[in-house]
């Protein structure tokens, strides 16, 4: 495991820390690269992991339901606040924002009322984004297709704020994160400063032979769609909710729909074929995975909860994907397994 991951970083120029573990058991914990100007990526250093919060924001969800407090195949409309309802979205539903299934365009990466720092949005853009999309038809009939749309859990996010009266990373820290005692975690809103024990994003430069301050534009982000920032050892607390019987977050009946197949996705897993999507989750025939990708940092987790194998890379080099890194352990750890059977 370790020859391969060293080969990542002469080959691909990776960065960043991996997570292996099969039957609870850390078997591979470990840091690559400089963190920031300072400190090498260590096991305890917090990243931004992107994406991979949507499934946060999904759980944040299914505990409103519990409470019923939301219903999933009601209209959008009945759920946003009200300046952010549309006639285009009456036959939008809850799960439809969940599964990607809304018709929602998602946001495009200039606008004039963009102010964003990092990629990370600020001031007026979300509001901007939101009301932008009000406007626009949508792109196919809820439900009849597939299409990753960042909004959407931005959509979910103000859902959160509105039937709770909390914003979104209060009632994130309070009703997941303590709960969890993931107490390294947070959701970067805008009035982030970045701490020393923090990764900050990079970029390979060929022409330079080094990695550099990544300073690309790219798609904003907003909270509820990729702005959590978590460390290995949290992460691996979270993901505890798939592998487990008992937890203190979700009903299992809300695990079960988080993890349900309800379409087919774009994104290729392990298999070469298509995976589905759940909930803030990709789903293949056993693995339960999601990718993430903003201004300087890319991710890619996946858990066998049959196997009870999880295999997490967080990385602060966007010129490589951190799939290769993550589906190469996962060989490795199944080979092994299936040695072992034998």
């Amino acid at each position: 495991m370790e020859a391969f991951i060293n080969k990542m970083v002469n080959d691909e120029h990776f960065k960043g820390v991996v997570l292996a573990a099969v039957n609870n058991d850390v078997i591979h914990a470990k840091g690559y690269g400089m963190a920031n100007d300072t400190i090498k990526n260590n096991v305890n250093i917090k990243f931004h992991v992107a994406s991979i919060t949507k499934q946060f924001t999904a759980a944040a969800i299914m505990q409103l339901v519990e409470q019923n407090k939301i219903n999933l195949e009601e209209s959008i409309n009945n759920f946003l606040p009200a300046q952010y309802r549309s006639d285009n979205w009456d036959s939008v539903t809850v799960h439809h924002l969940l599964s990607h299934t809304s018709g929602i365009e998602d946001y495009a990466v200039v606008r004039d009322y963009y102010e964003v720092e990092k990629g990370f949005c600020l001031g007026a853009t979300v509001d901007g984004m939101i009301k932008e999309a009000m406007s626009k038809e949508l792109n196919f009939p809820p439900g009849s297709q597939f299409s990753y749309s960042n909004i959407g859990y931005t959509l979910l996010g103000e859902i959160i704020q509105n039937r709770t009266g909390e914003p979104y990373h209060r009632y994130l820290k309070e009703n997941i994160l303590e709960l969890l005692e993931m107490h390294s975690s947070f959701i970067h809103t805008t009035d982030y400063a970045a701490s020393n024990d923090e990764a900050i994003g990079y970029r390979w430069d060929d022409g330079q032979n080094k990695h550099v301050l990544d300073d690309i534009v790219s798609l904003p982000v907003t909270e509820p769609d990729g702005n959590l920032v978590t460390t290995l050892n949290d992460f691996l607390k979270w993901t505890n909710i798939y592998v487990e019987n008992e937890q203190p977050i979700l009903q299992k009946e809300s695990l079960k729909k988080m993890s349900t197949s309800y379409i087919e996705s774009d994104e290729v897993g392990p298999s070469g074929k298509l995976d589905s999507y759940g909930y803030g989750l990709f789903l293949s025939k056993e693995l339960i995975s999601h990718t993430g990708y903003i201004v300087g940092f890319r991710s890619h987790f996946m858990v066998n909860p049959k196997e009870n194998i999880r295999v997490f890379v967080f990385s602060n080099n966007v010129s490589m994907s951190p799939k290769k890194v993550s589906n190469g352990i996962y060989e490795i750890i199944s080979d092994n397994q299936s040695d072992k059977k034998e």
